[in-house]
């Protein structure tokens, strides 16, 4: 459809895309919603290769017109939302590709994202394919150059969600103030606050009318993880936490996360 509206959401993932592109589907007649629709995981690889200075932008351009060049186009309703966190970079890199996109970036706590990725990629096969076996599933800290090869040695994997958390979540915001349109809303504030407000707020940036009464859906979450390896930030060791802050310190404080007094002693504790 020639003057369908583009909308992807982008996240770091384990953040509620799979819920969202249910959610629009279900409410807008007009929405053609998606989640991590057609062949979006090479396109992830491809992009953290090009962080990692292995793989050209025009290389990059080449593939996703390829495999996913015709989603929009073809697209029959007035709006076409791709829920896909495997895109997190291409909207910053290449925005001419979606023609008038908007993006919402979904950003979660970082401690509770670490959380949920280090169990979730153990309780899916996919997961574990991805994130242990496949190289650049995810971007790596010391190809593209932001920690000394001399730190490799040691550093866990609890530290590496750590990082891509706060990397994928300063990809995602060079998107403010670029010409694209773009909103930020917190994980927490959709699933765990005022989901009614936060969700019209997302509907009136996508240029939708707002839904009512969708509290209730907000309480029906999809694709979660059981935490059968790895706890909750509250079960942390002073240490683990002071990992994550090193990591995720700043970004985390300027989205409003980690003012706890219960955090602020494990920071203490491990100074």
């Amino acid at each position: 459809m020639k003057d369908t509206q583009p909308i992807l959401i982008i996240s770091t993932g384990r953040t509620g895309t799979i819920f969202l592109s249910r959610l629009f589907a279900d409410l807008y007649s007009i929405v053609s919603s998606h989640h991590e629709r057609g062949n979006s995981r090479p396109i992830q690889i491809l992009t953290n290769l090009h962080f990692s200075h292995l793989f050209p932008i025009s290389g990059l351009k080449a593939a996703w017109k390829i495999l996913k060049g015709n989603e929009t186009e073809s697209c029959e309703k007035p709006f076409h939302i791709d829920a896909n966190n495997f895109l997190y970079g291409i909207a910053s890199l290449t925005p001419e590709l979606y023609p008038n996109l908007k993006v919402l970036h979904i950003v979660r706590d970082p401690r509770d994202y670490v959380t949920s990725q280090l169990n979730f990629s153990r309780q899916k096969g996919t997961s574990f394919i991805g994130n242990y076996l496949v190289p650049f599933w995810q971007p790596n800290p010391f190809i593209i150059g932001e920690l000394p090869l001399s730190q490799i040695f040691g550093f866990t994997r609890f530290q590496k969600y750590c990082w891509v958390w706060d990397f994928k979540n300063r990809v995602m915001a060079k998107l403010n103030g670029s010409g694209t349109p773009y909103m930020r809303v917190r994980f927490e504030d959709l699933f765990e606050g005022s989901p009614e407000e936060t969700f019209a707020a997302m509907t009136d940036f996508i240029g939708l009318p707002r839904a009512a009464n969708v509290r209730e859906r907000f309480r029906e979450p999809a694709n979660t993880s059981k935490p059968t390896f790895f706890p909750e930030w509250r079960d942390w060791t002073p240490n683990q936490a002071a990992q994550l802050h090193a990591l995720c310190g700043r970004q985390m404080g300027f989205y409003g996360y980690g003012s706890e007094a219960e955090w602020q002693d494990k920071l203490r504790q491990a100074s």
